[in-house]
């Protein structure tokens, strides 16, 4: 472990580098400073989606962390932590309210067409005031040097310059309903077709493979709902009523074997996914959420949560790394038979 901090602090950026960045403020020039999570988070804001407040901890402020740890320094150092909470506080001033917070590892080579570091990090939810979103960072980091990760990176002949991790801290949406989409087929690449999956609840359940969603084919062009296959909801992921835990809670009969979302629904993500296409590029794999965040319960909207390139080996398109968003559909598309009809 002690070997690894030195490694990664022998390739520390410039003293100068920020810790804290602002999302819309993170372009694909600043991926090894940011991460490829807070990239596609940037390009959602500036092509006008609804994105969830957040800031971004810096790889940087890792490496800086790295160096401590690596002297012999324990917890975070007082100078990265304050930055850190700075910048939640001032988010929370910007929410005017104490702001619960998702916090997720965004890794320098994350996210790439080619290469993707999906699934190796941690992400935790429901974290709320200032020591515990700067403990929540600092499991982040840890989480980087676990060995799973170590074998991820080498099996992937990974440099030294990609070892970095930035942290991303946004505003949890307490969601209704979450899932993902694709603006291409995962499958067979037909750009005409939109592939959404939904379900209840928050999105962890869908990316992470915990139930079987509902599956829905859009025509980009006509609109229609070419296919929609029913998926099993027996449980949803939800916020608890302070905010500070996600809780598990069954789904009744009657709503599992009711659709997620309605036609209303499909269109809105029909219509985000054709404007993403026209700002930032064809064949996304787009996590989107309908709830509130607990500084605006207003009513639900649908927000943007993340995107990025669906992940295509060169040699032999589409192979994705297995667990991420678009395995997970994959397997579902594949073979002819859906795992939820008897498998």
């Amino acid at each position: 472990m002690e070997a690894d901090l030195a490694e990664r602090s022998a390739v520390s950026p410039s003293p100068k580098a920020p810790v804290v960045l602002a999302t819309e403020e993170c372009t694909a020039e600043l991926v090894t400073v940011v991460g490829g999570k807070a990239v596609g988070l940037g390009s959602l804001i500036r092509s006008g989606q609804n994105v969830p407040a957040s800031f971004v901890v810096s790889a940087s402020a890792y490496l800086g962390y790295a160096a401590w740890r690596n002297d012999g320094g324990e917890g975070v150092p007082a100078e990265l932590a304050d930055e850190i909470v700075l910048a939640y506080q001032q988010l929370c001033q910007r929410q005017q309210s104490e702001v619960v917070v998702a916090v997720r590892s965004s890794a320098t080579v994350e996210d790439s067409s080619d290469s993707s570091c999906a699934g190796q990090f941690s992400t935790y939810l429901g974290v709320s005031g200032d020591t515990d979103v700067v403990g929540t960072v600092e499991r982040c980091w840890l989480s980087a040097l676990a060995p799973h990760v170590s074998a991820y990176r080498e099996a992937r002949q990974l440099s030294a310059e990609d070892q970095g991790i930035a942290v991303v801290v946004q505003e949890l949406v307490d969601a209704q309903t979450a899932g993902v989409m694709f603006t291409r087929h995962p499958r067979t690449g037909d750009r005409s077709l939109v592939v959404v999956e939904a379900s209840y609840g928050l999105g962890e359940a869908v990316v992470g493979g915990e139930v079987i969603p509902d599956l829905f084919e859009l025509n980009k062009v006509t609109g229609r709902v070419q296919e929609r296959v029913l998926g099993s909801k027996p449980f949803e992921h939800r916020l608890s009523a302070d905010g500070r835990a996600v809780e598990t809670e069954a789904v009744d009969p009657d709503r599992q074997r009711a659709w997620s979302i309605g036609d209303e629904t499909l269109e809105a993500l029909l219509e985000m996914a054709r404007q993403l296409e026209s700002s930032i590029g064809r064949g996304l794999d787009i996590e989107w959420a309908i709830g509130s965040t607990r500084s605006d319960s207003s009513g639900s909207e649908l927000f943007a949560l993340q995107v990025r390139p669906i992940t295509v080996d060169r040699r032999s398109a589409p192979l994705v790394a297995s667990g991420s968003p678009v395995d997970i559909v994959l397997r579902r598309l594949g073979g002819g038979h859906h795992p939820h009809h008897g498998e």
